[in-house]
């Protein structure tokens, strides 16, 4: 080198023979040429520099003895990487992890040194573009697995703020993506993750483009703790975005259609296919329907609440009303008295569209009320079928053309008398074809009751046992009474016309 610096004809043709022969001595005593794919580092002396220098030498970068390489020729200083250059010193480190490796782990102090250093580059501008390609080649990125990667062969996201990660490392491996803790140290390599070309991914996108696709892979566990984290910190922003967002629109839509209830092992189902379990209705028929998983049961209602917007069905349709009627109506129900009532109670509740009340009523679904304390007098009118069960007999009749139990003393012989439970308005009656009394029905009751065996005069006196009216039942006077009083009330003139001779109405002899 002595030579080489003092001698003219040497100094002429020094980046030739630097080319040609490795005459590059390194601090460690290895030899390079210019034509090396690793070049020496040219320190400083420079206090900015002295860590990162630590640490470069600490990972096996050569760096160039100045004491007898001068760095004083412009062949040497052109191609050799100088610490004060970061874009130099970047290609060299990337050349020294191809060929030696470099690795650091995650908490590492001279992995922070190194990234504060390489923050130096402007990443952000255009001329910068090699040196975002280079800086992804090394191993500076921490993924959410605390893991230190490259990731220049991979498409890199970072992972949202707040997200569960229960369940994603199932998936995680079937992807070549690769998700970057978005607190790690390598964030300090620019001001935004996008100056190195790195999608920060919002919380809607994360679930639409992955989590959700993946959502069968989760057990149920899983699944259950992405679902609280969605009730308790997205949902309801999201909720109010959707008007407004395609993105908050596409991730609620996209959460309806969602197939992630079920046990583990079964097919999922969307929410929509199951029922809530606080509608009467569905816990009387829950072998006909779908019920919210047990293990939503803690929290009940908040997540009774959240799954109601997301399709829960939260009563049964009119189809499906339809269907358990008729479900009914063949005996094909446990506890049919209390699901008779029920059924009834909730559809009057509920509908009051002509066209499904009037199909309702039609179904003979519906028990006619107790009249023990009428039937001593004459049996009631048929209902429209008899079911058995057990061994007990049930009567069942449809709405249609029935009465109600207030109008039983008037009508019990002529027309089936149901009991409504709730009170309804006059027009959700006549949809249901549900009759109020009239002159013909009375009078025909009279007369029904004018054949009974009371009709007989002589046994007045002498009435066995059996005639004995129970405790609960009406006396007959006030029976004939009620009849009177509301023909009193219609059309007298009419009526007496009508009327025929009774033997009820017989003049008794003065006592």
């Amino acid at each position: 080198w002595i030579c080489l610096r003092n001698d003219s004809l040497f100094c002429h043709h020094l980046p030739s023979i630097l080319e040609r022969w490795p005459l590059l001595l390194t601090e460690t005593d290895e030899l390079y040429s210019l034509r090396s794919s690793l070049l020496p580092v040219i320190s400083s002396q420079d206090e900015k520099y002295l860590a990162v220098t630590e640490v470069l030498r600490g990972l096996g970068m050569p760096f160039l003895n100045q004491a007898v390489v001068k760095v004083d020729q412009e062949c040497i200083t052109r191609n050799c990487p100088c610490i004060k250059n970061c874009q130099m010193t970047l290609l060299n480190l990337v050349k020294l992890h191809r060929n030696r490796g470099v690795s650091f782990t995650v908490g590492d102090p001279r992995l922070a040194t190194l990234i504060s250093y390489l923050g130096k580059i402007h990443f952000l501008l255009p001329e910068e573009k090699q040196s975002v390609t280079r800086v992804k080649q090394l191993p500076l990125f921490e993924n959410i697995n605390e893991n230190l990667t490259a990731i220049s062969n991979e498409t890199a996201y970072v992972w949202p703020c707040n997200i569960e990660i229960s369940g994603c490392d199932k998936w995680l491996e079937k992807e070549d993506i690769i998700f970057l803790n978005r607190q790690g140290e390598w964030r300090k390599l620019a001001s935004s993750p996008s100056d190195l070309l790195i999608e920060v991914l919002t919380p809607d996108v994360m679930y639409t483009t992955f989590i959700f696709r993946h959502f069968h892979l989760l057990n149920k566990r899983e699944r259950y703790k992405q679902l609280l984290h969605i009730r308790d910190n997205m949902f309801s922003v999201y909720e109010a975005k959707s008007k407004n967002s395609n993105s908050a629109y596409h991730f609620i839509c996209t959460l309806k259609a969602l197939p992630c209830l079920g046990e583990d092992g079964e097919e999922l189902r969307p929410v929509s296919d199951f029922c809530n379990p606080d509608y009467p209705v569905f816990e009387m028929f829950a072998q006909h329907f779908l019920i919210l998983p047990d293990y939503f049961m803690n929290d009940r209602k908040l997540w009774i609440n959240f799954f109601s917007k997301i399709g829960l069905k939260m009563a049964p349709s009119k189809e499906e009303f339809i269907k358990l009627c008729r479900l009914l109506a063949d005996g094909k129900v446990k506890n049919l008295t209390e699901a008779s009532s029920l059924l009834l109670k909730s559809i009057l509740g509920r509908f009051k569209e002509k066209r499904f009340l009037s199909e309702i009523s039609e179904i003979p679904f519906v028990l006619t009320t107790d009249l023990s304390h009428l039937t001593w007098v004459l049996p009631a009118a048929s209902p429209s079928k008899y079911i058995g069960i057990d061994g007990e007999q049930f009567a069942l009749t449809k709405l249609q053309g029935a009465t109600t139990a207030s109008h039983s003393s008037l009508l019990w012989t002529v027309r089936p008398i149901v009991r409504l439970h709730v009170s309804c308005e006059g027009d959700v009656l006549d949809a249901m074809g549900i009759v109020e009394p009239n002159t013909n029905d009375v009078i025909q009751n009279i007369k029904n009751i004018s054949c009974s065996r009371f009709a007989n005069m002589k046994l007045f006196d002498t009435f066995p046992d059996s005639c004995l009216p129970p405790q609960n039942a009406v006396d007959l006077f006030c029976i004939v009474f009620d009849h009177f009083s509301f023909l009193k009330r219609s059309e007298p003139s009419v009526l007496l016309k009508r009327s025929e001779p009774s033997v009820l109405l017989k003049r008794s002899e003065p006592s």
